[in-house]
C-alpha cells in the first residue's frame, strides 16, 4: 500500500501558465489563456508568435457568410451537433467597423456542405462577445442548440430532425431586399 504524504507543505499544484485552459469556473482561468480554440496555434504563417490564429489548411471545405453584406467577416462560435455536424454563427462589419449581417449556418463537414439557417440583424451578434453552448438530442428526434453571448439574452434554435433536412440545391429565401429576414422555407425554428 503507497504511504500518504502528511506533510500539509508538501502540496503541489499543477496548473497551465498559458494557453488553453478549460477550467470550469472563470475565476480560476488566469490572465493570458483562451478558453476555446479549436485548431489554434500560438502563431501565424507570416512568422508572429504570442498571436493565436488558425492552423493552416490544405482544403477550403465550405465557406461561411458568402452572402453577408459587408467588407469583413467573422466567425463567432460553433457548436457542435453530432458526427460532422456543426452550428456555425457569423458576423460581418461594414467599413466603419460596425455589425451589418449576421448568420447561423449549418456545416457537414465531410460533405463540404454550408447551409444557411437564418440570416437577420435581429440576431445582434458581436465580434466581441464569442458564442457558446450546447446540442441535445430531443425525444422527437429533433436536435436542439442552446446558446449564449454574454450580450443577448440566452438563446435556442431547434434545427429539426436530420432526416428531414432538405436537399441544399432545392431551397427558397422568404422576403426580399437587404432588410428582410431570410429564412429557409423548412422546419428551422
Amino acid at each position: 500500500m503507497p504511504e500518504k504524504n502528511q506533510d500539509p507543505n508538501n502540496n503541489k499544484i499543477n496548473s497551465f501558465i498559458k494557453g488553453l485552459n478549460k477550467d470550469v469556473y472563470s475565476s480560476f482561468i488566469p490572465e493570458g489563456t483562451w478558453t476555446h480554440a479549436r485548431n489554434a496555434v500560438n502563431n501565424t504563417i507570416e512568422g508572429d508568435t504570442a498571436t493565436l490564429s488558425n492552423e493552416v489548411s490544405t482544403l477550403l471545405c465550405a465557406e461561411s457568410g458568402k452572402t453577408l453584406p459587408g467588407v469583413s467577416k467573422h466567425i463567432i462560435g460553433l457548436i457542435h451537433l453530432f458526427s460532422d455536424n456543426w452550428v456555425i454563427f457569423t458576423v460581418s462589419y461594414n467599413a466603419a467597423f460596425s455589425p451589418i449581417g449576421h448568420e447561423i449556418g449549418l456545416l457537414t463537414e465531410d460533405l463540404c456542405l454550408y447551409r444557411i439557417i437564418v440570416q437577420d440583424t435581429c440576431l445582434n451578434f458581436n465580434k466581441y462577445n464569442l458564442i457558446t453552448g450546447a446540442s441535445r438530442l430531443k425525444e422527437d428526434c429533433s436536435w436542439g442548440v442552446y446558446f449564449a453571448d454574454g450580450l443577448n439574452p440566452d438563446r435556442y434554435l431547434n434545427v429539426g430532425d436530420p432526416q428531414t433536412w432538405p436537399d441544399p440545391n432545392i431551397y427558397s429565401w422568404q422576403g426580399s431586399g437587404s432588410t428582410a429576414t431570410k429564412k429557409l422555407l423548412y422546419q428551422w425554428i
